[in-house]
């Protein structure tokens, strides 16, 4: 199995919009910074993970996606979180991938053990069409998601994107596993969520 992994950014001076009330715009840029480095880093140490792909409007992000080896794709202004997975998805196959991996790049607490217990997961199935999905901790968000083969489903992020992931698998006769881990369900998008953050991840 070959395996891309896919992670879409935002502009940094625009994610995590919901924390505003909170901090100021330069703190949003350099939490969202190193909240990106931090997954970058960790997808790339995966070793079951043969690609890895950047797709960004951010020039920033995709030089930093550049100098540590990834594949940096850049995103069309207007684009929206879907329709760049679509681009990636296309490059992913480009690559020669068998399945795609997608990572959001706000996982604070990801570790390579979290990537690996999805891929094992997916390897176990003795079907070729099989999809894994982590929920958030509320079970309406999708944190990852693994495809093989990698047009397996459509992309449905977005509200309740979840169930739909889920359901569209099921339509499509995939294998589904759902895999729950302490790391993949903890992102950062409340107030409440910067407490359980290190000192680095504000640090430029």
């Amino acid at each position: 199995m070959s395996v891309a992994a896919v992670i879409p950014v935002k502009p940094l001076v625009e994610g995590k919009s919901r924390l505003a009330s909170v901090l100021t715009d330069e703190q949003r840029v350099i939490l969202n910074k190193n909240l990106y480095r931090h997954v970058l880093k960790t997808v790339i140490a995966t070793p079951a993970i043969n690609d890895v792909l950047v797709i960004s409007s951010d020039e920033e992000v995709l030089t930093l996606a550049e100098e540590a080896g990834a594949h940096a794709i850049p995103e069309g202004e207007n684009s929206n979180l879907n329709a760049a997975l679509e681009i990636a998805r296309k490059a992913g196959t480009i690559l020669g991938a068998s399945a795609l991996l997608v990572v959001p790049a706000d996982l604070v607490t990801l570790k390579t053990s979290d990537l690996t217990a999805i891929l094992s997961t997916a390897e176990r199935s003795n079907t070729v069409e099989s999809i894994v999905i982590a929920p958030d901790a509320n079970h309406q968000g999708t944190n990852a998601l693994f495809l093989r083969p990698v047009d397996a489903i459509a992309f449905s992020f977005g509200e309740n994107s979840f169930e739909t992931h889920r359901k569209t698998a099921e339509e499509a006769g995939c294998r589904i596993a759902i895999v729950e881990r302490p790391n993949l369900s903890f992102d950062v998008d409340e107030p409440d969520d910067l407490k359980h953050l290190e000192d680095h991840f504000w640090r430029d």
